[in-house]
């Protein structure tokens, strides 16, 4: 539960506008694990925005298509 609470903070302060760093000082655990996490967090964003991407993609494919 402790990881969930972690990685929202961790979004929260990216959408406000912290840098990495200032989120990994904020971040109330050692640096490697911040920084994993954070690692983590930017993969996971990654993939959620090429997935949409590739949902759009298709949509439009299918609109084109007259479906």
């Amino acid at each position: 539960m402790k990881t969930n609470s972690i990685e929202h903070q961790i979004a929260q302060l990216l959408r406000d506008g912290h840098s990495a760093e200032q989120v990994i000082s904020i971040i109330d655990l050692p640096t490697d694990q911040a920084m994993s996490l954070y690692r983590d967090y930017i993969e996971q964003r990654k993939l959620q925005q090429l997935r949409a991407s590739n949902q759009h993609s298709q949509a439009a494919y299918a609109m084109s298509l007259g479906v």
